[in-house]
């Protein structure tokens, strides 16, 4: 039999009228937050999100025949980004997040085509770097068809003889690859002599002969009034001269150019180009020795300051080296870079010495 006094003991416990209220309307609002989330995570963003990823050492990736790695060197460390398949709840919270960047996707975007993209401009980017990286140590063919001209000038004798994409191989019988060596073989000239040009034009080879000029702007020297770039090999080498290799596995886009293009150049020296310093970078190399711009770089800096790099190559193009500085800590200095050049000059200033030492950094041109 149950007392009074056990059933009010057993009922003390019960919630009371607006505790259970409150608790039913808890528990509906838990739901309904489970069931939009569940929802916001079913539903892709149409945003492609932008994440930092820790930068990672060039040089397991790079084979050298007979130059393996050594040790007690510096690091070349190349940066990624992470850019994983976003959903609305996602980009939420990337909104919130002041390390991610969100960029709109294009109309019809597909990610996997966008991946085999991403890994033909990595293979591309690779051989660039092979390229860049010999033609360095002298093997200019590799680097250049020639020398493709850009314009004539009005009061050029040029005119008429040579055209805008003709280019040029060959001075004086001299096979000639770059701007300094056709420079070296005009101006060795008084103006009115004859320069020969060897030309390819639509595939055909031929050579005329150019008067040269004295230059009507000051300095006054001899000239033949063009305009030229470099113009790539007419066809990629079957073999390099080097038995030289990257490993593009888990690496997309060309953002690790540069960085790879100083791997090889740091395999090959005999000495540290780094000066036992961890150097982080980015930047897709051209076969002229350029850096180009790239996506997320506020991104790869924050990864490069997680693997406490001392240094960043950046490029100047494309405005990078001004979105770098806004994400830079205090821990690691920005080397702006247009060239390879920019590049290496700065290592070489590492190992100076004495009082008046000082780092050899690039200025980008204006707007940039």
């Amino acid at each position: 039999m149950v007392t009074n006094e056990t059933s009010r003991r057993r009922w003390s416990f019960a919630f009371s009228r607006r505790t259970e209220r409150l608790l039913n309307i808890a528990t509906v609002i838990a739901l309904l937050l489970l069931v939009a989330v569940i929802a916001l995570w079913r539903i892709p963003s149409q945003y492609q999100l932008l994440l930092p990823a820790t930068a990672e050492s060039v040089s397991p990736k790079i084979y050298v025949a007979g130059h393996p790695p050594q040790s007690g060197r510096g690091d070349l460390l190349m940066t990624f980004v992470s850019e994983p398949q976003s959903n609305l709840l996602e980009e939420i919270f990337a909104r919130l997040d002041p390390d991610a960047t969100l960029l709109p996707l294009p109309p019809q975007y597909n990610a996997s085509q966008d991946q085999a993209v991403n890994a033909q401009l990595m293979l591309s980017s690779e051989q660039s770097a092979e390229l860049v990286a010999l033609c360095h140590l002298g093997y200019k063919d590799l680097c250049s068809g020639g020398l493709a001209i850009q314009t004539i000038e009005s009061y050029s004798k040029a005119k008429g003889l040579l055209k805008v994409g003709d280019v040029i191989v060959a001075v004086n019988g001299q096979r000639t690859l770059t701007a300094e060596e056709l420079r070296a073989a005009i101006v060795k000239l008084q103006p009115g002599a004859t320069l020969h040009l060897t030309i390819s034009r639509s595939g055909k080879k031929s050579t005329l002969s150019v008067p040269t000029i004295l230059s009507p702007q000051s300095p006054h020297h001899t000239i033949i009034g063009i305009a030229f770039t470099a113009a790539p090999p007419l066809q990629a080498p079957s073999k390099l001269p080097i038995d030289i290799k990257i490993d593009p596995t888990g690496i997309g886009g060309p953002s690790a150019g540069l960085m790879f293009t100083l791997g090889l150049l740091n395999r090959l020296s005999p000495t540290d180009l780094t000066h036992n310093t961890a150097i982080a970078g980015t930047g897709e190399i051209h076969l002229d020795g350029s850096v180009g711009p790239i996506g997320g770089v506020k991104q790869k800096v924050i990864g490069a300051q997680w693997a406490h790099a001392k240094y960043f190559f950046v490029p100047c193009a494309g405005g990078n080296y001004a979105d770098a500085t806004k994400a830079v800590g205090s821990n690691m200095t920005l080397v702006p870079v247009n060239t390879l050049d920019d590049a290496l000059a700065f290592l070489q200033s590492l190992g100076n010495q004495g009082p008046n030492a000082h780092l050899k950094l690039a200025s980008c041109p204006a707007g940039q």
